[in-house]
């Protein structure tokens, strides 16, 4: 078994990497709970280029339903379901980016909404129509990828309530 020095469970603690039912666990317990966490900590890459001068990272701000923001870094390429996942921030997803529900709808500001470039595709907007809280900027997180030109870019998660009562 490997235990990690108190100190350093403090710091976990302190900074709540720790899953919520691992904090009065041992440190035995739920090792594998704090690798994984600390893994996907962002590593400060933000911004920083390739040897060929591309960036590899930008920050993406998720304002969730409360309001909370949420400031992460993504990865070139990465669409916004996947960066939202990775930072367990509440954005579902059932379909897993397959473009086959409309449950990772995001309202993107309309400062960087024309600044997106590509326009939702049929099938898309066709998602999206079964949206709640649809807007003009409306996007679902699973088509809109991570590009070195929308670092700052600021989305929100609109609230959610169900079609059918």
């Amino acid at each position: 078994m490997q235990f990690l020095p108190r100190h350093l469970i403090r710091v976990l603690r302190w900074s709540a990497l720790v899953h919520r039912s691992c904090l009065h666990a041992s440190p035995n317990t739920c090792m594998s709970a704090l690798r994984g966490r600390l893994m996907r900590a962002p590593r400060g890459n933000l911004g920083r280029r390739h040897w060929s001068g591309h960036v590899q990272s930008i920050r993406v701000t998720f304002i969730d339903r409360d309001g909370d923001e949420f400031e992460t870094v993504a990865r070139v390429g990465e669409s916004l379901l996947e960066v939202a996942h990775r930072y367990d921030i509440d954005l579902e997803g059932a379909c897993d980016g397959t473009l086959a529900c409309c449950t990772c709808h995001l309202v993107v500001q309309e400062e960087w909404f024309e600044k997106l470039g590509s326009s939702p595709s049929e099938e898309e907007e066709d998602m999206l129509d079964m949206a709640y809280g649809l807007t003009d900027t409306s996007r679902l997180g699973c088509q809109v990828r991570a590009e070195a030109h929308l670092d700052g870019l600021v989305v929100k998660i609109p609230p959610y309530e169900p079609q059918y009562t």
